[in-house]
């Protein structure tokens, strides 16, 4: 079972994942115990325009920018993402008083689980399970291996996480959006 590609993925990936959280929550208390939450404030611009950096990478995927590789694409969309997310963790800090705020949070946590399994996962288990299947030479269905079987629906399953993360980014776009019109709406502009 500790061989399986799913374990073996998992656990960094969920490692790296709440590390991601820890060290937002660990920035957010540094400030708060330097006095300078008005940093945080900032910060959602400032994770607002990091994410707005990684849809670069699905502009050059449909071709509207014609120039780079898509490696290069991918890195910047991965670690835009990942420093906005930051940010917007450290940027919402640990508050109760708005849902909406909220909802984007937890909205845009799911979106970069979704992202990093997406980036991670389905890249690498499909380039294993087809090394897998060639080097033993064996199918699930024909061999009855229990292990390559898991392997080859765990690969299908997250094969499809594309069909869930648009609409969930799309969704975060728009409550982020209804975020900030409101903040500009509420603002006391005196």
């Amino acid at each position: 079972m500790w061989k399986s590609l799913l374990i073996q993925r998992t656990i960094p990936l969920t490692a790296s994942y709440l590390m991601l959280i820890i060290a937002g929550i660990a920035l957010d208390n540094i400030l708060h115990i330097a006095h300078l939450v008005w940093v945080g404030r900032y910060l959602g611009i400032s994770g607002t325009i990091f994410f707005a950096l990684s849809a670069v990478y699905s502009a050059r995927k449909k071709k509207v920018i014609k120039s780079g590789t898509m490696k290069l694409f991918l890195r910047l969309h991965c670690n835009a993402g990942w420093i906005a997310t930051l940010m917007i963790i450290v940027h919402s800090g640990v508050h109760f008083n708005a849902i909406l705020p909220w909802a984007a949070t937890a909205l845009m946590m799911i979106v970069t689980a979704s992202g990093h399994v997406g980036q991670y996962l389905v890249k690498k288990l499909k380039e294993e399970v087809k090394l897998k299947i060639k080097q033993i030479g064996i199918t699930p269905e024909k061999d009855g291996n229990e292990e390559q079987y898991w392997d080859s629906l765990t690969v299908k399953a997250l094969d499809q996480w594309r069909a869930m993360h648009r609409p969930m980014v799309a969704f975060l776009v728009l409550l982020t959006s209804i975020h900030i019109f409101s903040i500009f709406f509420f603002w006391n502009w005196r």
